[in-house]
């Protein structure tokens, strides 16, 4: 008999959770196809017999929604809207941007910018 898991219901891996905050520590709002290309572009050769491009995308994309999925049971991560095409945005909770700055190794919350001094062109003042 198959147990059902409880901790991670969409079975997900812990390197596939970990691979979507970083992602995330490098984009602030992301589709699923788009952290299944950064992630892993090497899923995006496969599933090419599969007759429509919907069912391509669903296949490639299905271990990153998972991810996403078992992320938001735990409640790091969140949708974010819908583009014009139809797919969902999705992107961090606060508590998920802490996991993603431990996961790359960095300061968590706005302490780096303190730390490193910023480009000439983000220190000039922005008139609109």
């Amino acid at each position: 008999m198959a147990v059902k898991r409880e901790e991670n219901p969409a079975g997900s891996s812990n390197s596939l959770r970990g691979e979507v905050p970083r992602v995330f520590g490098v984009l602030k709002v992301a589709t699923v196809e788009q952290i299944q290309q950064i992630a892993a572009p090497h899923l995006s050769y496969r599933h090419t017999d599969k007759p429509t491009p919907s069912k391509r995308k669903q296949a490639r994309t299905a271990s990153h929604t998972g991810a996403l999925s078992d992320l938001r049971k735990h409640g790091l991560a969140q949708n974010g809207g819908r583009l014009p095409g139809g797919d969902r945005l999705r992107d961090l909770t606060p508590m998920g941007l802490k996991a993603a700055a431990r996961e790359l190794g960095r300061p968590v919350g706005g302490e780096r910018w303190a730390t490193r001094p910023a480009a000439p062109a983000a220190r000039a003042p922005c008139t609109l």
